[in-house]
């Protein structure tokens, strides 16, 4: 009786699976991760520091209007209505949505304002999730932020956070 070859037996086909499993699971997680790298790594960290104190004067010059307002987001339309503070020359605001983990989806809305002295915009749709969102006139002299998860029913009361 002639044996059998090699490759029609059980055991070397076995035995070579979980080493070849582990080399295609190691390449399938190196282009993973090559691909999808973190979004919140900065490559000049001290230009961002930096921008990030002058993002700070604009909060102080948010709380120095006393800047208070309603904000309502809901799947296809946002509005902002301000409920205090010294709105006079403000024709134009800027939402800035940004996502807490995936830049992806952040998203921005330009609000313009209507007869019952509310900013209003129409959305394209959003990405469930955890949001910051800084509100700003289009010329950037101040802003507020605010955080909330979407979608939401409530009006959120946005305020100029004090230290």
């Amino acid at each position: 009786m002639q044996p059998t070859p090699w490759y029609k037996n059980f055991w070397p086909w076995f035995l070579i699976f979980f080493p070849l499993a582990a080399i295609v699971g190691c390449i399938t997680l190196i282009f993973t991760s090559i691909g999808n790298g973190p979004d919140m790594v900065v490559d000049d960290y001290y230009k961002k520091g930096k921008a990030i104190n002058l993002d700070l004067s604009k909060f102080e010059k948010a709380k120095a209007l006393y800047l208070h307002g309603e904000l309502n987001v809901s799947q296809n339309r946002v509005s902002f209505k301000f409920t205090k503070g010294d709105t006079r020359n403000i024709h134009v605001l800027k939402l800035s949505f940004y996502h807490r983990a995936v830049k992806a989806h952040d998203f921005s809305a330009t609000l313009t304002p209507n007869a019952n002295n509310e900013f209003t915009a129409l959305l394209d749709g959003f990405t469930e999730g955890a949001y910051s969102v800084f509100i700003e006139p289009i010329d950037g002299s101040w802003k507020i932020k605010e955080n909330l998860t979407l979608p939401t029913t409530e009006t959120i009361l946005v305020t100029p956070k004090y230290k």
